[in-house]
Formats: structure tokens, C-alpha cells, sequence
């Protein structure tokens, strides 16, 4: 009896590994794909480069980087990968030409499948990719696919999986605990240099973005932004330390007075700096913030940083043109003296011309112009007596010439009234024909603006940022204009026609901005739109296997969908009424579903782990009861091992005949 139980003993690892086994969950057949023309011009059996671009969505640098990803992952794990984009898969898919790619290439490789046209992907991997690793290229994808960052999502797909091997893999290659300690340690630096390079690409191309840019700010991954908010911090702070030194310098040079604006801009930065410091102290004190919060908050010290730099770099571009003036302030003389020169040469012949126009036109026509030449003259008298002035303050040592500037400049501006005036005699022929000529064609187009503005109006009921305020200014401006215009036409179209070109100006500057505002409006709906499809679809597929498993689900993964839920319904809320938001909260809705589904997988598996252990404990019991039962592990035990043998490798082959894995759907 003693020998038996020894015999069992020492029996039970083989008979627990072998039902651990034939217990595990068998892998799905793969499906026999229906033989179709491949709408892409690539048939999956002819897949040949890494990287195909069908759908001509990648840049050279893109295709580089996914390239140079893959060829890391086969050196890493020793496994295959392709990525392609196509605007058409077939009568199938992507999925199914991914499939039968994957058949055609071998078990050891995947593919990701991206129709940027029909918002459709898949990822799929043969019988040696783990679920784990198709799982997270599909949800490294799925996050740029969602922001239409085709080539980050090919690229983020492959990086998801090319770091270190998990460590039951590097235990078995290595052959041993020690050994399996180097190979992980070796595959977590090969990988943590990877992510670090492309985690700098994606640092160098956010220091390219505009600071009041947050649209563009809130796609870049939280590290980033984490990132970029210290370089803005510290950058500000030297900025406004030099800034402080050049507005002594500039105080000594031009005086309080006139270094006012540069003082008022330091102050302001100065301001803006210790709100974003406040900002960042906050941040990283006890209390935690939520992720949104959190990236909110880095997007205001970086977007609050910025507009801080740029106050004060307009304002440093100031002081140094004024020294320049200083510098060159001989230069400046002589030339703004030679322009009096000219003028004067041509008040005369102006004369004559304005005499010859009202031989030949009525006064009422010339009205605008009669005065010219005495503005003229005026305007270079004055001219003259600003330079005179200006060469005894340049006579002066430095740090008395602060008000040579404006000197200079009032010379410069009535060089340039003198210069209007006689250019208006001098053209008054052809302006006249021009005016008379043009004005209908003019007057129909301010009328056509004035209806387009009550048109683009009623695009904030669709949530666009228009100024309707500005638009009805330059509205009522501009019927009055219209309205008081009387015979001016025939009168006195020279004036009109000038009038109304400055005005018609003014009316498209405001209808460009009004347009801009209401197409970002129409870009950020669509992208809304796009993303509450792709979170509705997460939602529905999680929702699915919640109510399809029952109370095997727990209440984590039940919380997080209702949590999804709520953050879709804010999403569709917000539609209108604050755009931008609503885009972040129907991401977050997708983030907080995969989570969700992520937990309900893990609720499923420790189910059937359970009911494997019980499988594993019934048949063990039973083996062990017939094998007393019978007599076992005594005198017959050559043929009762044989049978035992024979069982167990019918379980050994059933669990090893399965196929691939793969995750998609639409983006």
C-alpha cells in the first residue's frame, strides 16, 4: 500500500501538468476565406515590403520609422510584421486580407491592416503571437487611428511590442533563473532605448507647435506634455531674467517713457510665469487630479508659458529696431532729407497737372485732390524742420537721444502724407476712369458680403466661435456708407471709390475670420462625430460581453462601463455647445470602455481558471480512485501506463492544433 502511494506521489506532477494542459482553452480555427479579387492592387500572397502605402497617407519619414520598428521587433523577438494601408481590403476586409496574409507568410507574423477611407483595421497574428501582444498593438492603433494619425498608429502598433520579452519567454531561452535575469535585463535597455527615441521624435515635433495651439496640444501623449510644460517653464523664466536686463538698458537709453509698453509686457510675463509655476506646484502636490485634469492643466502652464515669450519677444524686437535707429540715425537723415529733395521737384509739374484736370472735369469731381499740392508743401515744411531737430539730437552722447526716434519717425510720416497727396494729382486721370468704371461692380459686391455675414451668422447655432458682435459692426458701418452714398457716383467717384475700397477691405477681414471660425467648427464636429462612432462601437462591444457572461462579470468592470457611459452622454451634450471638450470626453469614454472590457476578460479568465482547477480536481480524483480501485501502480502497471499514456497525448494534440488571433473594427 506504502509503495502505491510513493508511486502516486511521485506520479502527481506528470498527471497535473498533463490535465493543467488539456484544460487550457483550445484556439479558434481559422476560417476558410472565400477566394475574391482583392480590391488593392497587393493580393496577400504577394506581400513583400514591411511597409506598403496604398492608401498614400504616409509621409518617407513615417514608412522609415515603421520600417526601422519592425526590423527592431524581428531582431527582439525574433518575430514577422507588416503594416499596409489600403482605401480598399476587398470584398472581405482588412480582416480577412489580413488573415490570408498571415497564412501565406507564416505563424510567426502579423499584420496590421489600416483602410484610412473605409475607417476600418485590423490586426492579426499567427500561432506564435501571444493574445497579449495583438491586444496591444490593436489598442496602440486604435488611439492614433481615432485622431487620424495614420502613420503614428503603424508605428505605435509595432513600438507596443518590440520591448522586452515576458519572463516566462526569457526564462525558457535562457535556461535558468540567473540566465533569465540578464536576457530580461538586456531586452528592458534595448527597449527603454527605443521608446526613449521615439519618445524624443515626438518631443521634437511638439516644440514645432504653436503654444496657443491646445487643439494640436491635446493629442500629444501626457509624458510629452509633461516634457514640454518644464522646457516652457524654464524657458520663460530665462527669457523674462533677460528680458529684465535689456528694459534697464532700454530705460537708460529712451527713457521711462518710452520703454512703457516693454515694462508693461514684462510685467504681464512676469505675471504669467508665477500663475504657471502656481499651476505646476499644485500639480504635483498631495492631492492627485484626474488624468484630464491633469493633462488641462499642462496644456494651460505650456499655452500660458507661451503667450508670455511671445509678448516679450515682439516687445525685444521692438527695442532692438529702436537701436538700430539709434546706430544708424545719420543714415536715417540723409535718406528721409533726399526724399524732401524729390518732393519738392515734384510739386510743380502736380500743379500743372491739377490745372490741366479741372480744365477738363467738374470741381465736384476733383473735390477730393483741389488741395493737394498746399498739403504737399505743407507736409515737406514740416518734414525739414523734424530733420533739423533730429541732427541736433544725434549730435547728442548716448543716453540723451531717447526722443531722436520719434523725431525721425514724425519726419518719415510727413515725407510720407507729401508723397500721398502729389501721388493722387499725378494718377488722377486714370483713378477717375478707374472709379467710374468699378464702383458698380464694387457697391454689388459689399451687398453680396452684407448677405453672406447674415448667413454665416446662423452658424453659431452649430456651436462656431463667429464674433457676431464684429459682424454686425462692420454691418451697420457699411449700410450706412451705402445708404448716405446719393449722387456721389457721378459726383464725385474718385473719393467714393476710395472710401469703399477701404471699407470693402475691412468687411473680408472679418468675413475671413468669421469663415475660419465656423470651418474649424465643421473640422471639429466631424472629428466629434468620428470618435463618438468609434466609442459607441467599444461601448456596445463591452456592453455585449458583460450582459452575455452574467455574474461572472464583477463590479470593477460593470463600473467602468457605466462610468463610459456617462462620458459618452457628456460627449453628445457638449456637441455644440463646447466642441473641443466634448471630443476629450468621448476619447476618455473609449479609454474608460477598453478598460472596462479589459476587466471583464479578466473576470472571464478567472472562470475558467476556477473550472479548470475543479476539471483538474475531479480527474485527478477520479485517476487516482479507479487506479485504487483496480489494483493500479501494482503488478499490471505496464499496461495501465500505457492506456494513461495514450490519454494524454490525445489531449497534448487537440490543445496544440490551434490557429492565429486578431482584433479590429472601426475607427
Amino acid at each position: 500500500m506504502t509503495s502505491r502511494y510513493i508511486r502516486l506521489v511521485l506520479a502527481a506532477p506528470v498527471i497535473a501538468g498533463g490535465i493543467a494542459l488539456s484544460a487550457a482553452p483550445l484556439a479558434l480555427a481559422a476560417v476558410d476565406a472565400v477566394q475574391a479579387q482583392a480590391a488593392t492592387a497587393l493580393s496577400p500572397s504577394e506581400l513583400r515590403e514591411k511597409v506598403v502605402d496604398e492608401a498614400g497617407v504616409l509621409s518617407d519619414a513615417d514608412a522609415s520609422a515603421i520600417a526601422e520598428a519592425i526590423q527592431e521587433l524581428q531582431q527582439n523577438k525574433g518575430r514577422n510584421a507588416f503594416v499596409v494601408y489600403a482605401n480598399d481590403f476587398g470584398p472581405g476586409g482588412a480582416q480577412e486580407w489580413a488573415t490570408e496574409a498571415v497564412d501565406a507568410k507564416g505563424q510567426n507574423t502579423a499584420v496590421v491592416a489600416i483602410s484610412p477611407e473605409q475607417r476600418d483595421f485590423y490586426v492579426y497574428g499567427g500561432a506564435d503571437w501571444p493574445r497579449g501582444d495583438i491586444d496591444k498593438m490593436y489598442d496602440a492603433a486604435f488611439n492614433q487611428l481615432t485622431q487620424d494619425n495614420y502613420g503614428q498608429a503603424g508605428l505605435d502598433a509595432i513600438t507596443s511590442v518590440s520591448g522586452a520579452s515576458e519572463g516566462s519567454d526569457v526564462a525558457l531561452v535562457a535556461g535558468g533563473a540567473g540566465a533569465a535575469a540578464v536576457a530580461g535585463g538586456g531586452f528592458w535597455l534595448y527597449g527603454r532605448n527605443k521608446n526613449k527615441k521615439t519618445s524624443q521624435k515626438q518631443l521634437d515635433a511638439a516644440r514645432e507647435l504653436n503654444p496657443g495651439d491646445t487643439d494640436s496640444l491635446g493629442r500629444l501623449p501626457t509624458p510629452t506634455l509633461e516634457e514640454l510644460a518644464r522646457d516652457a517653464l524654464v524657458h520663460t523664466d530665462e527669457s523674462i531674467r533677460l528680458g529684465k536686463e535689456e528694459l534697464a538698458v532700454a530705460t537708460e537709453e529712451f527713457g521711462a517713457d518710452r520703454v512703457r509698453p516693454f515694462t508693461s509686457a514684462m510685467n504681464q510675463a512676469t505675471s504669467a510665469l508665477q500663475r504657471a509655476f502656481g499651476i505646476h506646484q499644485r500639480l504635483y502636490d498631495a492631492i492627485p487630479e484626474t488624468e484630464p485634469e491633469k493633462r488641462a492643466m499642462l496644456i494651460d502652464i505650456i499655452s500660458t508659458c507661451g503667450t508670455a515669450d511671445e509678448a516679450l519677444n515682439t516687445r525685444s524686437d521692438e527695442f532692438q529696431q529702436m537701436r538700430g535707429v539709434l546706430m544708424k540715425a545719420g543714415e536715417e537723415i540723409n535718406a528721409i532729407f533726399q526724399r524732401t529733395v524729390d518732393l519738392r521737384a515734384r510739386i510743380e509739374p502736380a500743379r500743372a497737372t491739377l490745372a490741366s484736370l479741372q480744365e477738363r472735369y467738374a470741381d465736384t469731381l476733383l473735390e477730393s485732390i483741389a488741395h493737394n499740392v498746399d498739403i504737399a508743401v505743407g507736409s515737406i515744411n514740416e518734414a525739414e524742420k523734424q530733420l533739423e531737430q533730429a541732427r541736433g539730437l544725434a549730435a547728442q552722447p548716448a543716453g540723451r537721444q531717447g526722443s531722436l526716434i520719434d523725431v525721425l519717425r514724425a519726419a518719415q510720416h510727413a515725407v510720407e502724407v507729401a508723397d500721398t497727396n502729389l501721388s493722387s494729382i499725378e494718377h488722377a486721370d486714370a483713378n477717375i476712369t478707374t472709379a467710374r468704371t468699378n464702383l458698380p461692380a464694387l457697391i454689388k459686391e459689399i451687398r453680396d458680403e452684407l448677405r453672406e455675414i447674415e448667413q454665416l451668422k446662423t452658424q453659431t447655432q452649430q456651436g462656431a466661435r463667429i464674433d457676431v458682435a464684429a459682424l454686425d459692426a462692420i454691418t451697420a458701418r457699411a449700410q450706412g456708407e451705402l445708404d448716405s452714398m446719393g449722387n456721389r457716383p457721378e459726383n464725385d467717384p474718385l473719393a467714393l471709390y476710395s472710401e469703399l475700397t477701404e471699407l470693402d477691405a475691412d468687411i473680408d477681414d472679418q468675413i475671413d475670420r468669421a469663415r475660419g471660425a465656423a470651418s474649424n467648427q465643421q473640422r471639429q464636429l466631424q472629428l466629434l462625430d468620428q470618435q463618438l462612432q468609434a466609442t459607441a462601437a467599444q461601448i456596445q462591444s463591452t456592453q455585449d460581453l458583460i450582459h452575455s457572461r452574467g455574474r461572472i462579470i464583477g463590479s470593477e468592470a460593470r463600473t467602468l462601463l457605466a462610468e463610459a457611459q456617462r462620458q459618452y452622454a457628456e460627449a453628445r451634450n457638449r456637441r455644440t455647445s463646447d466642441t473641443k471638450n466634448a471630443i476629450e470626453f468621448a476619447r476618455t469614454s473609449a479609454d474608460t470602455a477598453r478598460r472596462a472590457m479589459r476587466a471583464a476578460e479578466g473576470d472571464v479568465n478567472h472562470y475558467r481558471r476556477q473550472r479548470n482547477a475543479q476539471t483538474f480536481d475531479s480527474m485527478a480524483n477520479a485517476i487516482l480512485w479507479g487506479s485504487i480501485l483496480s489494483g493500479g501502480f501494482g503488478g499490471g502497471g505496464g499496461s495501465s501506463r500505457g492506456g494513461g499514456g495514450g490519454g494524454f497525448g490525445g489531449g497534448f494534440g487537440g490543445g496544440g492544433g490551434g490557429g492565429g488571433y486578431g482584433r479590429g473594427g472601426s475607427f
